[in-house]
């Protein structure tokens, strides 16, 4: 039982840290079984009246009621009524729905301005969107016309003006806008670019490249993932470290665990199996290790689990809000995604 509550935990931590700026920020909560949303100080602003809450985007926020998906203001009122079974966050102005097992994009008035068609869905990323025709990822603009046919077994969002998409065989390369392939379908495994950087794996070692496909620095990785706040997460020999844009170790490989940076925290743990923290970018741990689990920072706040309580702690490590476990809502196909950015396309 304890490990299915833990489990639960984790879930709703994917839902807790999946929040998203609004003039008023907004962060769900849960109590008695129910879901609602407190705001950055943990003040509860809106009550748990609902079966599950979601990230909250572009003044809209994510609710399941009656097992459906629909949207409310920040005030608390449903301004597109659950009628969904999934729903994405507002991205560029608009939200993928699915009802009947076909997936289109409505408004923030909730009208549907491309129609439900597609058998999969992304969020819009720089104007465009992955979409599923027939079993193949394409691509199209915020008016629904199809830009890159759909002939691709995966495709992820596109980020600094490329995405990576992958073959029939497994490979993963990138495309620009125009659907040109401009780096080659042939690595084993491929992360989108940030900071003009990319993570790619090739015959099992992983290393970074440039737009131009230019190999960056000398050395190869176990593993890598993109840089972010100028810093980027690498694996050698089972222990985690970050490297600078030069290349260099800016943090040894001496962790046992640790997640890429955000809003200047990752976070790490010292141990394998052992309580994980939050560093900074020099590497020091500015809120020591002492939680089960935590997310990334997202606003300002963390979703945490310490011992049987789900909560969210500031950039000073207090916590803001906390809920023993004992009150989660039930947690299954809530029909409100669990974050939507495909941050590697690995076949």
């Amino acid at each position: 039982m304890k490990t299915k509550i833990f489990e639960a935990a984790v879930v709703v931590l994917l839902f807790l840290l999946a929040s998203c700026g609004t003039p008023r920020v907004l962060f769900p909560i849960f109590e008695k079984g129910k879901a609602g949303y407190a705001d950055a100080s943990g003040h509860v602003v809106i009550p748990a009246i609902f079966e599950q809450t979601g990230a909250f985007s572009e003044n809209r926020g994510l609710i399941r009621q009656n097992g459906l998906a629909g949207y409310i203001d920040a005030s608390g009122k449903i301004v597109i009524s659950p009628v969904y079974e999934l729903a994405g966050k507002f991205s560029e102005n608009l939200a993928f729905v699915s009802k009947g097992g076909k997936v289109g994009y409505i408004n923030p008035s909730g009208k549907v301005v491309i129609p439900l068609q597609y058998q999969y869905a992304t969020d819009f990323s720089e104007g465009l969107a992955a979409v599923v025709v027939g079993g193949k990822f394409g691509y199209i603009d915020t008016s629904g016309k199809t830009v890159v046919p759909p002939q691709y077994a995966l495709g992820s969002p596109f980020s600094e003006g490329l995405a990576v998409v992958v073959d029939d065989d497994h490979l993963g390369g990138y495309i620009d806008k125009t659907g040109k392939v401009v780096i080659p379908l042939q690595y084993e495994s491929a992360t989108p670019f940030k900071e003009g950087k990319a993570m790619v794996q090739k015959d099992g070692k992983a290393f970074f490249i440039d737009k131009t496909e230019k190999r960056l620095f000398n050395t190869q990785f176990d593993y890598a993932e993109p840089f972010s706040d100028g810093l980027a997460l690498v694996n050698q020999q089972n222990k985690y470290g970050f490297i600078d844009d030069k290349g260099k170790a800016a943090i040894p490989s001496q962790l046992a665990f640790a997640r890429s940076f955000k809003e200047g925290f990752a976070v790490a743990a010292q141990e394998d199996g052992g309580k994980v923290g939050f560093m900074n970018t020099k590497g020091e741990f500015v809120i020591q290790p002492q939680f089960d689990i935590a997310s990334d920072f997202t606003n300002g706040l963390a979703a945490v689990v310490q011992g049987n309580k789900t909560g969210y702690v500031n950039t000073q490590g207090k916590v803001v809000w906390s809920q023993d476990q004992s009150e989660l809502p039930t947690v299954g196909d809530s029909g409100l995604p669990q974050g939507n950015d495909t941050e590697s396309a690995n076949p």
